[in-house]
């Protein structure tokens, strides 16, 4: 029959060997080390024995693999926290503007630019060297060299008709003056548009005019803010808002009056000449009209100084809108020009 061992002096299990060399730095597993075995009659022992060794060596398993990540388990300090994500950053950022978002386009964005006026121009220089001639060559023949016999206030009325006719030409030759050809938005610098720097609150118009003079100039541009400029009107005609029903009535009306005016011409080809003569006088002497009365136009004060917009056939952005939403309006041309003025 086997007898107990007193005392163990050695185990040779791979689980004891590996705690014995956690929990003892200086001991280690290299075949130099000394290995103490222990004596066979252990496994002839009865169970409660080698239970007892084996629940012990969990133990100190256990307990080594705590220290081991105590030891490797760094101190914990107060960091401080990550880097906010994209979403977070884009909602502190301000929402841009209307005039920003027009800015950030890598080209000028045309706000106004007036129809081709050359018909206006030709009729309003025209009729001023017309009238200018006229009272030129009436007063240097009647009334500076009026011929022998001829009663004094001959002279001194046609002295007057001179003036009336250079008063008339001066008022042709002056209606081109201060009319707007072209309002532009000028974008932000390329470092800007890139996110470098920070977008500015404010943009920067280009404003192309005609000269004061009553004869042709090249245009000059100014650059000014948007808050210098002040308009009388509106430029965006409202629509009138149609009913369905209406919309309809009405597209069916268009169409049906096209489709007349197209038979009606292939019907009438003999006559075409004249018709195309008869608009085309109609938009010359409507041109002359507008030389006369100045019609067609509304006034727009910058700075200050009264200039005109043409708002026949012109063009708009977004029908008008955009302009009307970066300037100022105000009904009243006094006040107007008020506002208009730099503080």
């Amino acid at each position: 029959m086997a007898s107990l061992v007193p005392q163990c002096r050695g185990f040779t299990h791979p689980l004891v060997l590996l705690v014995r060399s956690t929990l003892r730095p200086g001991r280690s597993l290299e075949p130099s080390a000394r290995i103490t075995t222990c004596s066979p009659s252990l496994f002839l022992t009865g169970p409660s024995r080698s239970q007892r060794c084996l629940s012990l060596s969990r133990v100190l398993f256990k307990a080594a693999n705590t220290a081991d990540t105590k030891k490797k388990t760094p101190p914990t300090t107060n960091k401080p926290p990550a880097a906010d994500s994209l979403a977070s950053r884009m909602k502190r950022i301000p929402p841009l503007s209307y005039a920003q978002q027009l800015a950030l386009r890598a080209t000028p964005t045309i706000l106004y630019e007036t129809a081709p006026q050359t018909g206006f121009l030709f009729s309003s220089y025209g009729a001023a060297f017309f009238c200018m001639g006229s009272a030129a060559i009436n007063s240097w023949l009647n009334v500076f060299n009026l011929p022998p016999g001829i009663s004094p206030w001959v002279s001194t009325g046609f002295g007057v008709i001179s003036f009336l006719f250079a008063t008339l030409g001066t008022i042709f030759a002056l209606r081109p003056s201060y009319m707007i050809h072209s309002i532009k938005l000028l974008p932000f610098s390329s470092s800007q548009r890139q996110g470098v720097g920070p977008l500015p609150s404010g943009v920067t118009l280009e404003v192309a005019a005609r000269h004061p003079a009553p004869f042709p100039l090249p245009l000059k541009r100014f650059q000014v803010k948007p808050e210098q400029i002040v308009l009388v009107t509106r430029l965006l005609n409202r629509p009138v808002v149609l009913s369905e029903q209406q919309r309809i009535a009405k597209q069916q009306e268009d169409t049906r009056r096209r489709k007349e005016a197209r038979e009606y011409e292939l019907n009438h080809l003999m006559t075409a000449p004249f018709r195309d003569a008869g608009r085309a006088s109609s938009t010359l002497f409507g041109n002359i009209r507008r030389g006369l009365t100045g019609e067609g136009f509304s006034p727009i004060f910058i700075n200050g100084v009264q200039y005109k917009l043409d708002s026949n056939g012109s063009y708009a952005h977004e029908g008008g809108l955009a302009l009307d939403r970066l300037v100022k309006i105000e009904p009243d041309p006094e006040l107007a020009r008020s506002r208009s003025k730099i503080e």
